[in-house]
């Protein structure tokens, strides 16, 4: 068994300073949904930036363009070691979340809070288990930052992701919020010797393995404990950072026991000295004329924008990253891990913009900042989980009240030391503590809960049932029974288990869900042989065109629609072609299929129809093809008018067409809450939009300084806002 520590308490497992209780709850958010996963499948092929999102549609199959990590050569040998070959996110075998709204209505939404004398700690299993808060009743503060709203923005792994609390991210070597931010996992209470402690847990369709993170409080530390299990014959590589979002200022300052960090203000990754040194310029160690260049940056009003990745040496008292505001106030995270990270939006218009949609709208209601930690060096780096093996560790956070002259200071190795000095008292964590709770929560780590909370989703369940095997002592896996969440999703795979084939009843209806691995492959294919269905073919031909082929795939997909026509099989025929004009037949045909066949009476006709509105509208914007849009925007139904990508599309078709002003009353009236690199095509549009009008009422063409005096009378609205992760834009402050 692998084994690591990270600490975020400071207190033995013996003196437990107050009893303990859990309880179902609610909270008041600002609440915008995610909508169901896309049905279309989303492939590798297809896959591009992580984080930020794209509005085109790639098409041509294979196994497209790996992304490597390639830092800078003045980073040391440790950023070279594990850097991932391919950064991008496989999505299959989980549906893309690739719609959500913008709704922000006041709603109650159910929690779980576990609490002491001393802290409340709120759970939301819905969001992959993340703390949503934890609130010092002692101090009466919250001590992370505690979002008011529930605002997605294509950022996650699977797009859909939302900011605030402490979150658990594990994926099978691939960079990027988890596959879990926007889906419920399961929620169980364990009897300790220490009172009841908390387990979220999941088994990850990607790769077969299993997380978890046991969570207790004790004497005013919240103490974490994640493990990661990996059942499988195969080695296998891994991806963990706990993301810790606490409340901002440009005041704020990072504490922690780093030399030198590897940061990306400027790309590639570059070493620079931390904490001083010239921040988001290509020679980070410029000092100019005598030495004045460099900043202070552990003060986050110094940063335009990054990630920080900080190197801490092995020869600290404990790895840890902490923040103090001017009250003195400081919030440790201890952990034992190789990778410590802030990251900061930045003060500028695109990270005030960022956090303000984050935050549910409205100035200055969210500045957070993420301090993180896990195992590798970098986000861009993944580390080795052997087969049959555990990786765990634990983490804890608590708070102090320090000399605000010492922490504030201008020499920063004293406020290091001030941590150092309570860290080590009867007040901090000392080292012998952390042992003490390493043991802890390795005894209790495989010990059976005591009762459900929360149920998650079907997988684990089915992947035991095909195993013929528990995944892990300790955690529970159910499937759901008919009615409940999940049991359509999971149903078709049950049957190929227990009867060898679909039932009649699946084969009349679209698929919610697909099983990319080897060993569901092969059980698809046996099915197969026993008796090929337009379904059987369906599900064969994805998972040949995730592995990269081209043209078996195709042949399959069409005997697909021999037997059965359906509009997945064609949409897949469409994006194997090479060529957009040749694809947009398919295209057609699938939308045809599904508008005017019986597929119209299926329950997920609504769901499928929004996920075709929105992949032709971007393909029709991406190609220019207007003939097309004024064809397309006749037959789009109602309920799926209000898509961002078919708003978009109704704007550009109204500027091609020179209709400015309602272009820019679209424009102007949308939230485009998927939008997040592709905010600079909106600036764009309501720039062109601006000018056109411009010149229809001058009625010629501007000149070259009029159009820059119409951009500037008229600037970009709020709404629009600026470009995800970029550093300029004067429209929004």
């Amino acid at each position: 068994m692998l084994a690591l520590s990270i600490f975020l308490a400071s207190t033995a497992t013996a003196a437990v300073s107050s009893q303990i209780k859990i309880e179902k709850s609610t909270i008041n958010v600002l609440n915008s949904e995610t909508l169901p996963g896309n049905l279309l499948p989303n492939f590798l092929f297809q896959q591009g930036s992580i984080e930020g999102g794209s509005v085109g549609v790639h098409i041509g199959g294979g196994k497209g363009e790996p992304h490597p990590f390639i830092p800078d050569d003045t980073c040391g040998d440790d950023i070279f070691e594990g850097a991932m070959e391919d950064m991008r996110s496989p999505q299959l075998p989980y549906l893309t979340q690739d719609l959500w709204t913008c709704d922000r209505t006041p709603e109650d939404i159910p929690v779980w809070t576990m609490e002491t004398d001393e802290l409340k700690v709120t759970i939301t299993p819905q969001f992959a288990g993340k703390v949503w808060a934890i609130y010092d009743k002692v101090r009466e503060r919250d001590i992370l930052y505690n979002n008011r709203a529930h605002q997605p923005a294509n950022i996650g792994a699977l797009k859909a992701w939302a900011a605030g609390g402490a979150e658990w991210n594990w994926s099978p070597g691939h960079v990027g919020h988890s596959a879990f931010s926007e889906t419920e996992v399961y929620l169980t209470k364990v009897d300790t010797s220490a009172g009841p402690m908390l387990r979220v847990h999941e088994f990850d369709r990607y790769n077969g393995t299993v997380w978890q993170v046991d969570m207790i409080i004790a004497n005013g530390s919240f103490i974490a404990h994640p493990r990661i299990t990996n059942p499988t014959p195969h080695d296998q590589r891994g991806y963990w950072w706990t993301c810790v979002a606490v409340e901002a200022k440009t005041s704020t300052r990072i504490l922690t026991p780093a030399t030198h960090v590897a940061e990306t203000s400027r790309e590639p990754m570059r070493d620079a000295p931390w904490p001083y040194f010239a921040e988001a310029i290509e020679n980070s160690t410029f000092k100019g004329y005598d030495g004045e260049w460099p900043t202070d940056n552990s003060y986050l009003g110094n940063h335009q924008l990054g990630d920080m990745f900080l190197r801490i040496p092995d020869s600290v008292y404990t790895p840890y990253i902490a923040h103090t505001q001017e009250d003195g106030y400081v919030l440790v995270h201890g952990h034992p891990l190789n990778g410590t990270k802030f990251f900061t939006w930045g003060d500028g218009g695109p990270g005030r913009f960022m956090q303000d949609f984050l935050a549910g709208g409205g100035k200055r209601q969210g500045d957070y900042t993420e301090l993180q930690v896990g195992p590798a060096p970098t986000q861009m780096q993944n580390f080795p989980v052997p087969k049959n093996t555990v990786l765990e560790w634990t983490e804890w956070f608590k708070g102090f009240d320090g000399d605000v002259s010492v922490l504030r200071g201008d020499d920063y190795q004293k406020a290091l030391d001030e941590i150092d000095t309570w860290m080590k008292s009867s007040e901090g964590m000392t080292q012998e503590t952390v042992h003490d709770w390493d043991a802890f929560f390795e005894k209790y780590a495989t010990v059976e809960p005591s009762e459900i909370l929360v149920r998650g989703q079907p997988w684990g369940a089915l992947e035991e049932k095909l195993l013929g095997q528990r995944l892990a002592p300790g955690l529970v896996f159910d499937l759901p029974s008919k009615g409940e969440e999940g049991y359509e999703e999971m149903l078709p795979w049950m049957e190929l288990l227990s009867d060898g084939t679909f039932s009649d009843a699946t084969l009349s209806r679209l698929p919610l869900s697909y099983q990319t691995t080897d060993n569901w492959f092969k059980v698809i294919k046996e099915s197969a042989d026993r008796g090929m269905t337009w379904l059987h073919a369906l599900h064969i031909a994805i998972n040949l065109i995730e592995r990269g082929d081209v043209e078996e795939p195709r042949n399959i997909l069409k005997q697909s629609m021999e037997l059965k026509p359906n509009p997945i099989a064609a949409r897949n025929l469409a994006i194997l072609c090479q060529t957009y004009e040749e694809a947009w037949p398919h295209f057609m045909a699938a939308w045809e299929i599904l508008q005017q066949g019986e597929w119209r009476n299926d329950p997920a006709y609504e769901r499928l129809t929004r996920n075709l509105v929105t992949e032709m509208s971007f393909l029709l914007q991406q190609e220019g093809w207007y003939s097309r849009m004024e064809e397309w925007v006749k037959v789009v139904p109602e309920f799926a008018r209000d898509l961002d990508a078919f708003v978009t599309l109704q704007s550009k078709l109204a500027i091609h067409n020179g209709q400015f002003s309602e272009a820019l009353e679209i424009l102007g009236a949308n939230c485009f809450p998927t939008y997040a690199s592709a905010r600079d095509d909106l600036m764009d549009m309501w720039n062109t939009a601006q000018e056109g009008l411009a010149a229809q009422k001058k009625g010629s063409p501007l000149s070259f300084v009029e159009a820059h005096q119409v951009r500037v009378a008229n600037p970009v609205p709020e709404n629009i806002g600026c470009k995800y992760a970029s550093e300029y834009c004067t429209n929004y402050w």
